[in-house]
């Protein structure tokens, strides 16, 4: 065994193989099933050689998996409409980050990791969205209005934490910001 597989695995590498997940069900290369199982066995593992098993037989679309979209907010005002990626990294300081996702098509997948330091961050998504909620809040809130209108939307999945702000998600078009 290579050397460099017995290195430890930093939080980050485990997202962006999960990343790489995300990008072969929405490509129709797993089902959503081998996502879970894949997905458990990801956060499960603790070097880079126990990740060889679940990116193996993806090809060579595992190694390119594309850069998450940054916003940063500090003491400010963000408007953003971004495109054709499947990460966005939201952080908003004493500030706001607006996220316009409401021209998603249906069968996209996006990752919005979203933080939030007194400070909020509001999301915009398509009416019939499928919004998965799975970051937390210390001090703050965490919102989703709104219900998805029939299936086969776009899927939004949401994590990061909110710590003394708020993080609220929107159906429909981002027209007051």
């Amino acid at each position: 065994m290579s050397g460099n597989l017995v290195i430890r695995l930093s939080d980050e590498e485990r997202f962006e193989a999960v990343r790489v997940l995300d990008a072969a069900v929405a490509d129709g290369r797993i089902t959503w099933d081998e996502h879970a199982e894949r997905t458990d066995l990801v956060w499960a593992a603790k070097t880079k050689g126990d990740l060889v098993p679940q990116l193996a037989d993806l090809g060579p679309v595992a190694a390119q998996a594309e850069p998450a979209h940054r916003v940063v907010a500090t003491i400010s005002k963000v408007i953003r409409t971004p495109e054709a990626t499947r990460e966005v990294k939201a952080r908003a300081t004493f500030g706001a980050v607006v996220l316009n996702l409401s021209g998603m098509r249906p069968g996209e997948h996006i990752r919005v990791v979203a933080d939030s330091f007194c400070g909020k961050v509001a999301v915009f998504v398509p009416e019939n969205a499928v919004v998965i909620d799975e970051g937390t809040a210390v001090m703050g809130k965490r919102s989703i209005f709104g219900v998805a209108e029939g299936q086969g939307g776009p899927v939004v999945r949401i994590s990061g934490r909110v710590t003394m702000g708020n993080i609220k998600v929107f159906r429909g078009e981002a027209r007051h910001w």
